[in-house]
């Protein structure tokens, strides 16, 4: 086990559950945070990666030469063997990524940002899981303001995703996210002091999984 790397925290959570707010907030406390949809987008724009990608979705999903995740999303929301291979494609080089991060770090703690922790099944990756959840109306209402897309689309969406249910019962520790922001900060604040108290588990590579 190597006791010298740094303390491993996982933040997941549906869409529009409040995931980011709670990875910001530990950010704002001088936690290191990274954030896996920002990783993954710097992967897709690595030159055999595009390569790759435009051999098999085409080159209409790329503007000014950069791959316009929009129309990728689309494209693959309701394909599941297109979706199987662009993530075959993104995913190991997003977890090697990752894994450098972890081995090269000097930090007491990292926070990794990963929507998909579950489906990728990387929990055991991590000292702490930590799933943000919301109430499915209250995920709507904020899908809405924040996308401006249909209710229709947006349910689509939340129904796409691992169930709550689910997730919080893989998860270690479960923030409900229903309230004002500062009932969520509240939580966090009671919740800082106990995560330092934790200690190091035996955790496999990223990579490995």
């Amino acid at each position: 086990m190597n006791f010298n790397r740094p303390f491993l925290i996982a933040v997941t959570g549906g869409i529009a559950s409040g995931k980011t707010l709670v990875s910001n907030w530990f950010a704002d406390k001088d936690l290191r945070v990274l954030y896996a949809d920002k990783i993954a987008h710097d992967v897709l724009e690595q030159p055999e990666v595009k390569s790759e990608l435009k051999n098999i979705f085409g080159k209409e999903i790329f503007s000014e030469n950069k791959v316009d995740r929009s129309k990728l999303g689309k494209i693959i929301f309701d394909n599941e063997s297109l979706r199987k291979k662009l993530n075959s494609i993104v995913h190991p080089q997003v977890f090697a990524e990752m894994n450098e991060i972890i081995m090269l770090a000097e930090d007491k703690y990292l926070v990794f940002e990963i929507p998909l922790l579950f489906e990728l099944g990387l929990q055991n990756a991590f000292d702490l899981t930590i799933n943000v959840s919301a109430r499915t109306e209250l995920r709507i209402k904020r899908i809405l303001d924040r996308d401006g897309i249909t209710q229709d689309e947006a349910r689509k969406r939340i129904a796409s995703q691992m169930s709550e249910f689910d997730k919080q019962k893989l998860a270690d520790i479960n923030i409900a996210n229903d309230g004002e922001i500062n009932e969520l900060y509240y939580k966090l604040e009671n919740l800082l002091p106990l995560i330092k108290k934790l200690k190091k588990k035996e955790v496999k590579k990223i990579i490995e999984i």
